[in-house]
């Protein structure tokens, strides 16, 4: 019974034989069908010899044709492979013409991709009985299959973005598509770093809950377009989030136009592994329900686990998979990390762990405390700011909100509250 459950690969040998016959009779043919085809799209090992040897052919500016594809396989000892001379000829004479060329290349590249999508599934199907193998290597084999396979699956789709730099600049220039007027753009990047007890975390907690009612963080008064957040904690347990974050909650509430759906919060004390592809899942599920424009997520160290790499490579994984996300779905990122322990009577106020965080972000801020207030801290940058904008000089603990803006001189209006 196992035959009778055998199917054929996907396949259509008669449009092979026609890209083919029309490579041996028309230049631009045998442009197209080199451009858009590899060998692995033809099914018939006599097929793949001879599209290599026309390509071939092509890419070094030689003509093809019956005779010249059939010098290139006796040259390269192949001809008997690619099924002799007479299967040339025969080849040419196939197709009528090679008017129809593209419909019988896009077939052959349709079936070939199919094909290779049922082999590499089978593999990993035929990888699942394997009694040694585990599901974290199986899955994370599946996913590099899928990206790879998605990859061969885009050639023919229109590439994002890409055109000559005078089409460019003669675009119309596009408005800022402010969160906050002047402070923070969708899809930025912001880390903000500091020593233990400086306020950090509660600097994110205070900004997710202004923003989704409509607050500007430190312009007190000021109103802004209402902005959809999901503040991630990484490591406080939920008792702990929520006797901090409810006063936060209760003062947004009462803000004229309180929607609850806007201010989202995962809690999750044991942290995660991005570099999982089921921590992945798990998160990207989190971010599909609350639909942010802004996530904030700390701290950053609970978001991977040490696995024994190269710290560089380590966290340039976790940084390209934050990065998968903001693409995906136009988020603006805030995150937040500690920085390394004091080190001959100075405390570096730079990220721990690697210097790729020095790189990433739009903007990379430091909270230092103030030695003679300590109410007060001031906002350094351990990396230049891509971008200008209003950030405030120092925090200063107030009330009702935790934290109060300042700025040398007075608030930047200007800066502030264009758009």
């Amino acid at each position: 019974m196992a035959g009778d459950d055998y199917r054929m690969p996907p396949a259509d040998v008669e449009a092979e034989q026609c890209v083919l016959g029309a490579m041996l009779l028309s230049a631009n043919a045998a442009a197209a069908a080199s451009g858009a085809l590899s060998q692995s799209d033809f099914l018939r090992p006599q097929h793949r010899e001879i599209f290599k040897a026309a390509s071939d052919l092509y890419r070094r500016g030689e003509p093809v044709d019956v005779m010249s594809v059939r010098a290139e396989l006796e040259r390269t000892g192949k001809i008997g492979q690619a099924g002799g001379p007479v299967y040339l000829v025969e080849l040419s004479h196939i197709v009528p013409t090679a008017a129809n060329a593209s419909f019988y290349i896009a077939r052959v590249r349709e079936l070939g991709t199919k094909r290779a999508v049922v082999e590499e599934f089978t593999r990993l199907v035929e990888m699942a009985y394997q009694p040694d193998i585990e599901s974290s290597e199986l899955i994370e084999t599946a996913e590099a299959t899928t990206t790879r396979l998605r990859l061969v699956g885009s050639d023919d789709e229109e590439v994002d973005g890409l055109s000559t730099m005078g089409a460019f600049v003669a675009e119309a220039e596009a408005e800022h598509q402010w969160l906050v007027p002047g402070l923070l753009e969708a899809m930025d990047r912001v880390i903000v770093v500091a020593s233990e007890g400086a306020g950090k975390t509660t600097l994110a907690r205070q900004m997710a809950v202004m923003l989704a009612a409509g607050l500007h963080p430190f312009a007190r008064g000021s109103r802004i377009e209402p902005v959809r957040t999901l503040y991630v904690d990484l490591e406080n347990p939920p008792p702990l989030v929520r006797r901090k974050v409810r006063h936060l909650y209760d003062l947004a509430a009462r803000t004229d136009g309180w929607d609850e759906d806007r201010c989202w919060r995962w809690t999750r004390p044991g942290g995660l592994d991005l570099r999982r592809p089921h921590d992945q899942h798990l998160l990207d599920r989190v971010i599909r329900e609350a639909r942010p424009q802004i996530m904030f997520l700390g701290p950053l160290y609970k978001s991977f686990t040490d696995g024994g790499e190269r710290a560089e490579q380590l966290n340039m994984q976790v940084a390209q998979i934050l990065d998968r996300y903001r693409a995906r779905y136009g988020l603006a990122l805030w995150l937040e990390t500690h920085a390394p322990m004091e080190q001959g009577g100075q405390r570096a106020l730079r990220p721990l762990g690697s210097g790729v965080w020095s790189r990433w972000p739009e903007f990379g801020l430091s909270l230092r405390k103030d030695p003679n207030n300590p109410m007060r801290v001031h906002l350094e940058r351990f990396r230049g700011d891509r971008d200008e904008r209003a950030w405030p000089h120092f925090l200063e603990r107030s009330s009702p909100w935790p934290w109060a803006a300042g700025w040398h001189g007075g608030f930047p209006v200007e800066e502030a509250t264009s758009a």
